[in-house]
């Protein structure tokens, strides 16, 4: 049985309480990594630049890894819902959770040592210079072995939330976030003794802190009997299937933002390393800008996914409403401010007055589009949660794609990067409108198939 019926209760404040706890791990793991840049920034605008670099394949490791995890939510959530409306199956949502983690661990591990492999030709091709990529190798060379912890970690809080079971992932993930906040300045700058590892010490203070999360989350899911005990492979690839079915296409649909990114850092590079910093600096105060939409959007999915499977679209309709509500009021709060104190913001993580100039620029621009962005991410989320992931494909395909590498390319060719950054507000804008009409079709679709 699952430890919290979403099907069940005021949809709103469902919603807020799923939400909450995901608001407090998402927004203290970005808070952390915008300090861990500000520690960064100290060190130099290089190694600000260096990890800038690595944002796209990170992201592709990530996007990977979110796309079973977007599947092993919608899925495992759709199963709590039939069983609390059929009492159906009730070893399916143990078999999934487990297969999920078996899946997730060995795609991941395979993928990190490919990345390793190929570290060299991956950033040369991104525009890093020779004399940068031993400073790109000092943070990726412990990161990627990481990265199998933090992933597996994701899945396992994506198995929790999929439950019903928001609290005890978000408070595992804000304690995590602390603790890495208190190694970053020791490792990186050599407190207390220790040698001043730079960006190693940030990304040996990543491993440690998802290496903890993991075993901590690991103990709550196996106590919770979200996973089984016995004959872990027993129709590991019936599984499988159903997990990708919705998994790969959002595993394609996260992707092309890291390819996106990687084109779009590449262009950036044209105008030298500050403004590649620039664009770093704004992307992290960005991810804080956007954070509780991040956390909306993960909850909006295992919501949207119990509800449908107890055949509760009235409550999937009015989710999704309040959703995209509290995306265009959320969307306009933080745009005011960062259009008038992006500077100041910016000044906290990297001292050099081209690199604020660049960044406060983006922020003047595109936080306007947030309110629609938003919008984007909860469609998005609630397509692969009906188990519906090609509209989910299409719509970033088309926002990244069709309008923003284009349109991007061309106001680069006339204005330089403050046209990328007009493209930025244009294609988010235009994705998210696009966004909320197909997903309103779908409910409609849908409505007159379960009448």
């Amino acid at each position: 049985m699952p430890q919290t019926d979403l099907t069940q209760g005021h949809v709103p404040l469902s919603l807020a309480r799923l939400t909450a706890p995901m608001m407090m791990g998402v927004s203290s793991s970005i808070l952390v990594q915008v300090l861990e840049m500000g520690f960064i920034g100290q060190l130099s605008t290089a190694h600000v630049a260096a990890i800038t670099f690595t944002f796209p394949l990170t992201m592709v490791l990530t996007s990977i890894a979110l796309g079973i995890s977007i599947g092993t939510s919608s899925v495992i959530a759709r199963s709590v819902g039939q069983q609390s409306h059929s009492r159906s199956d009730s070893d399916d949502v143990q078999r999934l959770g487990t297969h999920s983690l078996i899946l997730v661990t060995v795609a991941m591990s395979i993928l990190a040592a490919l990345c390793w492999l190929t570290l060299d030709p991956i950033f040369l091709a991104l525009g890093a210079n020779a004399e940068m990529l031993p400073l790109i190798h000092s943070y990726l060379d412990i990161y990627l072995p990481g990265s199998v912890f933090f992933t597996t970690s994701m899945i396992l809080g994506s198995i929790m939330r999929a439950n019903g079971s928001a609290t005890a992932p978000g408070i595992i993930m804000t304690v995590g976030s602390l603790v890495h906040l208190l190694l970053d300045p020791i490792l990186i700058f050599g407190w207390f003794g220790l040698p001043a590892m730079e960006l190693s010490g940030a990304a040996i203070a990543m491993t440690v802190t998802r290496f903890a999360t993991l075993i901590v989350t690991l103990v709550f899911v196996f106590k919770g009997n979200m996973v089984l005990n016995g004959d872990h492979f027993q129709a590991f690839f019936a599984s499988t299937r159903r997990i990708l079915h919705v998994g790969i296409p959002a595993i394609a649909t996260n992707l092309i933002g890291p390819v996106t990114a990687a084109y779009i850092t590449r262009l950036m590079a044209n105008y030298g390393e500050t403004a590649v910093a620039g664009f770093g600096v704004a992307g992290r105060i960005e991810s804080v800008a956007a954070m509780l939409l991040f956390a909306l959007s993960g909850s909006i999915g295992p919501f949207v996914g119990q509800n449908l499977g107890a055949k509760r679209l009235d409550r999937v309709r009015q989710g999704v409403r309040a959703s995209y509500q509290f995306s265009l009021l959320w969307g306009f709060a933080v745009a005011l401010p960062m259009f008038i104190f992006g500077e100041a913001i910016s000044s906290l993580i990297d001292s050099s007055p081209e690199v604020i100039a660049i960044a406060a620029l983006y922020l003047a621009l595109v936080p306007w589009s947030y309110g629609c962005w938003g919008m984007l991410m909860m469609a998005t989320a609630s397509f692969n949660a009906v188990g519906k992931p090609l509209p989910s494909t299409a719509l970033a395909f088309a926002r990244m794609i069709v309008v923003y590498i284009p349109l991007a390319s061309v106001l680069d060719h006339y204005f330089g990067y403050q046209g990328i950054f007009i493209a930025t507000l244009v294609s988010n804008s235009l994705l998210g409108i696009a966004a909320y009409y197909w997903f309103r079709s779908q409910l409609s679709t849908m409505s007159g198939a379960y009448a």
